[in-house]
């Protein structure tokens, strides 16, 4: 009942700091803005992924010669009678691309593509603009095929490939986003728990409120709780809501329930080592030089074994959340080795926390 109690003023607390309800809504404006930017890089390999968030209008392309042929879709077409150079023109008329046409030697068309690589929609512009010339071309073959009698298939596609996957994004896309953008959205809330929890303790030193709370009837284990728990609490739920954003934004994101129960042991890391800081802090000042020079050793500790190979990378943490995120096919004999030596960890950071509060609190006295 006394750890209900002091957990659910924690909480109270929590929800009711303008500075933590800022944090909360910057971690919101970087998860929108990573995952524009992602998907902005997936459209250089595949335009489809990008087609539904980038409107026609911001995309303008001029077209100098015939282009009715070419299915130039979800493009701003600007059609130009003539243009004697195409950087100047493209500059006059606030253009990503300009596309020239013209007839070929051989009989065929001649098209060359202009774009301005200094506009982050260039890449999409050009990549729409490959496709439909890819098109151009199979059907061009297709109707030489027909007239010398051959079989259209049997002349574009001698070879048939058929790629199977778990998912429909682009290999370009899967790598760069569930290998580093996803874990790193994820541990947002994680790094902030550390804070939050040195906040919480070192606060009460500051406010000379620390003495008292001692005094009350909780041992250091339920002091330790109630100040984490709300904090874990809080830590999860902002897990959630961005898988929920990533989800409403058209990437898949898997394994849920697995995923939420590797961040929850995140969370008490973090935490712990949050209460470990805060033993040794007498300011929020102090505790937050410390939680800093921990965060930065954390994320190199964090992302540089993923990018290894052999043991350390296949129990990462990051290694983990970007195995269950991107495939629904997850063989339990893989990631339980992580899991297992995560909660370990967790476990035994919370303990060492408890025990430096006691010990400081100890030498004080």
């Amino acid at each position: 009942m006394r750890l209900l109690a002091l957990a659910m003023k924690e909480l109270r607390d929590i929800l009711s700091e303008r500075l933590y309800l800022f944090a909360f809504l910057v971690q919101l404006l970087i998860v929108v803005s990573i995952t524009f930017v992602a998907l902005l890089y997936a459209s250089l390999a595949n335009p489809e992924v990008m087609e539904e968030y980038v409107p026609p209008q911001q995309v303008r392309i001029g077209v100098v010669g015939n282009a009715s042929l070419l299915e130039l879709e979800n493009l701003a077409v600007v059609e130009l009678d003539i243009a004697p150079s195409p950087w100047r023109t493209m500059e006059e008329h606030r253009l990503v691309a300009l596309l020239l046409v013209s007839p070929a030697s051989s009989g065929g068309v001649k098209l060359t593509l202009y774009i301005d690589n200094t506009n982050i929609l260039s890449g999409y512009a050009d990549a729409v603009v490959s496709r439909a010339a890819q098109r151009l071309e199979e059907e061009l073959q297709r109707a030489r095929a027909s007239e010398l009698g051959v079989s259209p298939e049997a002349l574009l596609s001698p070879v048939e490939v058929r790629v199977v996957g778990t998912g429909s994004a682009a290999p370009e896309f899967v790598e760069l986003f569930y290998g580093l953008l996803l874990p790193f959205i994820l541990l947002l809330p994680a790094f902030l728990a550390a804070n939050m929890t040195t906040d919480a303790i070192v606060g009460e030193k500051e406010r000379r409120t620390y003495e008292l709370l001692l005094t009350a009837p909780l041992s250091y284990r339920e002091l330790v709780l109630g100040k984490a728990l709300p904090v874990a609490a809080v830590a999860l739920a902002q897990g959630a809501l961005w898988m929920g954003l990533l989800e409403l934004r058209g990437i898949e994101v898997h394994n849920k329930g697995l995923l939420l129960l590797l961040l929850a042991l995140l969370n008490l890391l973090f935490i712990a080592t949050g209460v470990a800081i805060s033993a040794f802090s007498d300011s929020i000042k102090d505790a937050n030089v410390g939680v800093t020079a921990v965060l930065i050793l954390a994320s190199l500790g964090l992302f540089l074994p993923a990018t290894a190979r052999g043991y350390l990378s296949e129990i990462s943490p990051v290694t983990l959340m970007a195995r269950l995120a991107s495939s629904e096919a997850v063989y339990m004999k893989e990631v339980l080795p992580g899991f297992a030596l995560l909660a370990a960890a967790s476990l035994a950071a919370l303990l060492l926390g408890e025990r430096l509060l006691e010990y400081r609190e100890n030498l004080r006295v």
